[in-house]
């Protein structure tokens, strides 16, 4: 198996990536395809000891998308970029998986221009996976690839998300919710509503409507379907949140010397919560519904958070996950969704 990584797009330098694909290289036992500099590339694997051959190989660019490039615009103007060649190497069959911390709505838009969506997949959707409480982690579909959607399209975002959890996270019987401002079946506007129809009918095991505030605590389904926007806010939200409350932490314990004390004692118990909590747990997030394996690692990731990336897409192609979801939305077109 090898997968492709892009070096270029990140907010970190290329070489804190490569160190990540190297080390992913390593402990996963799979090759890595590099796209990028070629010159930074290959000082880097000497640095570490390795050379490009079979193993790492190179697929050189010329251009790099920046976090602050139009989508639409990059991809067709930046014909050279890490990004792009990167994504037509999937799309040659070079390689079995791709993965970027760079521009998301580029990454989406690259993918769909490029590998095509997934016969009877009206939009792809990014999923996220998130700690909880209680079970295993939640997912949630969309968080940012798509701002607007109708309601067919949250039914195919829970049958991609329904899908990942049975085959990537092994739940038999995933149940599903759809994010909502309450959990009665009225509440919502005209586009909640008609999903929530579409959903109740559907052969998926539909809880009903979910409320945010629940679902980290009492995980009361184990995928969540919304809209990108939403989603997108939802996360946003949610990584706010903690880093609030740890500045709060901090600042509570620099002005208490008894608190200085205490923080001594619960160093472990902090540590461990960090790392519950910490995005580079969870690797990147894989865009469903485009016709070949794509993770968007977050564009702050260091070496850690890509190497947990690239095990994202891992996998997804041991899964043979794109195959997956082409049969079951074929079943799904069938039955009328």
């Amino acid at each position: 198996m090898r997968i492709l990584l892009d070096v270029m797009g990140g907010d970190l330098p290329p070489q804190e990536l490569i160190r990540g694909g190297i080390a992913a290289a390593r402990n996963q036992s799979i090759d890595i395809a590099f796209a990028g500099d070629a010159r930074t590339i290959e000082a880097t694997l000497a640095e570490a000891g390795e050379r490009s051959g079979e193993r790492f190989s190179i697929v050189p660019s010329t251009d790099v998308i920046s976090m602050d490039d139009p989508p639409v615009r990059a991809i067709r103007e930046k014909k050279g970029s890490s990004l792009v060649v990167g994504l037509a190497a999937l799309h040659r069959g070079e390689v079995d998986g791709f993965v970027s911390p760079g521009n998301t709505g580029a990454v989406v838009v690259g993918s769909i221009f490029t590998l095509g969506r997934i016969a009877a997949i009206p939009r792809p959707g990014l999923l996220a996976v998130l700690p909880t409480l209680r079970g295993p982690n939640l997912l949630v579909v969309d968080v940012g690839a798509n701002t607007d959607c109708s309601p067919s399209h949250l039914a195919a975002f829970a049958l991609m998300g329904a899908t990942y959890a049975r085959e990537i996270l092994r739940i038999e019987h995933p149940r599903v919710g759809l994010l909502n401002i309450g959990t009665e079946e009225t509440k919502g506007n005209r586009i909640t509503q008609e999903a929530f129809a579409l959903l109740r009918t559907s052969a998926l095991d539909f809880a009903g409507n979910v409320e945010p505030h629940h679902l980290l605590t009492d995980r009361p389904v184990d995928v969540v379907v919304c809209d990108g926007f939403i989603g997108n806010v939802f996360l946003k939200s949610i990584e706010g949140g903690i880093s609030a409350v740890t500045s709060l932490l901090k600042r509570s314990i620099i002005q208490n010397a008894f608190a200085k004390v205490g923080a001594l004692l619960l160093k472990r118990a902090f540590s461990d919560v960090r790392q519950v909590l910490s995005y580079e747990r969870h690797g990147g997030a894989p865009l469903l519904g485009v016709n070949g394996t794509v993770v968007i690692a977050h564009g702050r990731s260091d070496a850690v958070a890509i190497e947990s990336a690239v095990d994202v897409a891992r996998r997804q192609v041991e899964a043979r996950l794109v195959e997956r979801f082409g049969r079951g939305m074929q079943g799904w077109a069938r039955d009328g969704g």
